[in-house]
């Protein structure tokens, strides 16, 4: 016997639906209010985000823009061969003159075995390229490449070695000297 005849023969039950009622329920207190046993710290919506972007330890917000950036790996791979070198305890840094603004690219070498590590390293980098960068020439391509040293020296250490290698871009003095 298939199953609805089945259900439709049972003692007490006549095969209608059973009435329900289409008033909807008076809504309750709004369920988005704390209550006392919730954490009010926590953020109370989107709006309560804030929009200034990454923040770095060193309070430092916001990225590279796209045209401050060495973007092709033709660009990369033209100063790894005929760029010049300044080479500090933390970092190396491969530059030359170019026809364009100031841009910037950063490495860090496969010998940091753990990619947290090569992260960190190029993260810090960063930050203390965009702390320095004022020291820079105008008219520069620069790759910073991070040594493993980049991880135990202080920041401001760190911001400090490359003011230096930066500043030492502009005097025609290094620049014939350090050349390959």
């Amino acid at each position: 016997m298939p199953t609805l005849r089945r259900l439709e023969g049972r003692k007490g039950d006549d095969g209608h639906e059973a009435h329900v009622s289409a008033e909807c329920t008076p809504p309750e207190e709004d369920a988005r209010l704390p209550r006392a046993d919730e954490d009010e710290r926590r953020a109370q919506g989107a709006e309560a985000a804030t929009r200034e972007g990454a923040q770095t330890p060193d309070r430092l917000t916001g990225r590279l823009p796209r045209s401050e950036r060495l973007t092709t790996s033709a660009e990369f791979q033209a100063l790894f061969h005929r760029g010049k070198r300044i080479e500090r305890s933390s970092f190396l840094v491969l530059w030359r003159e170019a026809e364009h603004d100031r841009r910037v690219g950063f490495a860090v070498s496969r010998r940091l075995k753990r990619a947290v590590d090569r992260n960190r390293v190029r993260r810090r980098l960063r930050e203390a390229y965009r702390a320095a960068r004022s020291v820079a020439p105008e008219a520069v391509a620069v790759i910073i490449i991070g040594k493993q040293r980049a991880l135990d020296v202080e920041f401001a250490g760190l911001v400090g070695e490359l003011r230096g290698a930066l500043a030492s871009m502009a005097s025609p003095a290094s620049a014939a000297g350090s050349a390959r």
